[in-house]
């Protein structure tokens, strides 16, 4: 009886061993194909930097100082081979007259990759995009441009030809001339003066700064230009109120004899 029990209990004991085997942990076997790392454990790529085809990415704000080493132009927009320190690569902003060899400021852009262009029938790796460049001698070459420009406009630019909202100028007590203040800057430094004309131009928050262009035709194309956190369109007829300062550097080629800072509409 007993050696039939203990032959039982061999049994019992045979069968339970063999299923808590079954039970047990699996034994995963390497994969015969070696070349196929995606997917296995730390050689999966982290979704985060995972370079995925034609993204778009914000870069930070950040000034960069670039030179221009290769002009491509397009009917609407340039694309730009520029260097900065070391490092080669691409930026593409709205047609402008870039020259090659000079130096250019810009903030900020958008990253993209895989990008076409198909005016040159190519694809760009990597490609910033720039809202806008500002030219080392950003100053000098707008007084320039004003200077070439007045001799051949002389004759045919009349204070008529600047439209205004209800044909005509309102001049504001107080107003002064652009020609006032050039004549004389000394005269007005560090002195808040009033000015009325048209915005020719506007450079939009640059340096936490609105850069704001204005002309009268009180001395032929010469812009004057004014800081302010107020935006102003291109075109718009305005009087403002700004304090005058002599020999500014606000860096990035951002540097006057004249200018007017922190403006104020006249309402």
């Amino acid at each position: 009886m007993n050696q039939k029990f203990n032959s039982y209990f061999v049994i019992i004991t045979l069968l339970a061993c063999t299923l808590a085997c079954n039970n047990g942990p699996k034994v995963i076997t390497p994969s015969s194909d070696k070349g196929n790392t995606e997917g296995n454990g730390i050689f999966t790529p982290d979704p985060a930097t995972r370079v995925i085809p034609n993204p778009t990415a914000e870069v930070g704000n950040e000034l960069h100082k670039v030179l221009v080493e290769e002009v491509l132009p397009t009917a609407r927009y340039v694309y730009l081979r520029v260097k900065e320190g070391e490092e080669e690569f691409w930026i593409a902003t709205r047609k402008a007259e870039i020259k090659k060899g000079e130096v250019y400021f810009y903030r900020g852009g958008l990253l993209k990759t895989n990008f076409e262009s198909k005016e040159y029938n190519r694809i760009f790796d990597e490609i910033y995009l720039i809202s806008s460049l500002v030219s080392e001698d950003h100053s000098q070459h707008e007084t320039a441009s004003a200077a070439s420009g007045s001799t051949a406009k002389k004759e045919i630019v009349v204070k008529e030809d600047i439209p205004t909202h209800t044909e005509k100028t309102v001049v504001h007590k107080g107003t002064i001339k652009i020609s006032e203040l050039v004549s004389d800057p000394k005269k007005y430094e560090g002195h808040t003066v009033q000015l009325s004309g048209k915005c020719v131009k506007v450079n939009p928050n640059i340096m936490d700064r609105n850069w704001i262009h204005l002309q009268d035709g009180s001395k032929d194309d010469f812009d004057m230009v004014i800081t302010s956190n107020t935006f102003v369109p291109e075109g718009e007829m305005i009087t403002i109120r700004a304090v005058v300062s002599l020999n500014r550097d606000f860096g990035a080629g951002y540097k006057y004899d004249l200018i007017l800072e922190n403006g104020t509409l006249v309402q």
